[in-house]
């Protein structure tokens, strides 16, 4: 399975080492509002491009995916901290598992829970 926290053999994360948490932390418009999803994910795992364009003509709910994707952005943008903190602290697989519980609440109760997490000493 293909996930944002997919590691290559440096261990490097694909999307904490792709140009787009820089560009969403300094509120470039064009990844904040410029870019598909596809787009994004082949710029953070350019190594499965071929896959992705043809996945593009495939039915595809990304319910959770999508959920986690926007909890991630919102938090960066309401916490004004970096993604790699953020992601340190509180992992996208965490927020994944969040999804079945939080999914249909208010977008606050997720930034308190986060909150409670990353803002720990």
């Amino acid at each position: 399975m293909l996930t944002a926290t997919n590691t290559d053999a440096n261990g490097n994360d694909f999307f904490l080492a792709s140009e787009i948490p820089t560009q969403i932390e300094f509120a470039n418009p064009n990844f904040l509002c410029g870019k598909s999803g596809y787009e994004l994910a082949i710029l953070a795992f350019p190594q499965f491009e071929k896959k992705l364009l043809e996945s593009i003509d495939e039915p595809f709910y990304p319910e959770a995916e999508y959920w986690n994707g926007h909890v991630l952005a919102y938090y960066q943008w309401y916490s004004n901290r970096p993604f790699a903190e953020i992601l340190g602290k509180y992992p996208l697989e965490r927020i994944l598992s969040d999804y079945r519980l939080m999914h249909e609440a208010d977008i606050t109760k997720m930034v308190q829970v986060m909150d409670a997490v990353v803002m720990a000493k």
